[in-house]
């Protein structure tokens, strides 16, 4: 996404796919709220088409935010907070995901 040829949409189907389809093991949440995020994402640009370039530009911020804070659980769940809120989604409680 970051350094392709690919658009941003279809490299943000692809990480909403990976995040979709593994397990949350080890009391890891982080690819539960991956999908929340990527699907947010890539359901802007499918339900409001004007704004594809808008949302393609969060994707990529996005992108490059999570390489910088993967790993942090603290970074990680400041990056959930803020992405869910700048999406306009609520973070349940972690006995609610």
């Amino acid at each position: 996404m970051l350094n392709s040829d690919t658009s941003p949409y279809e490299s943000a189907l692809e990480v909403l796919g990976l995040a979709s389809g593994l397990p949350v093991d080890g009391g890891d949440e982080a690819l539960y709220w991956l999908a929340n995020i990527w699907g947010e994402l890539t359901d802007w640009v499918e339900l409001r088409p004007a704004e594809t370039d808008q949302a393609e530009t969060h994707m990529i911020a996005a992108a490059r935010e999570w390489l910088t804070v993967e790993g942090d659980r603290e970074a990680e769940a400041q990056y959930f907070d803020r992405w869910l809120d700048l999406l306009g989604c609520e973070r349940p409680a972690p006995s609610q995901a």
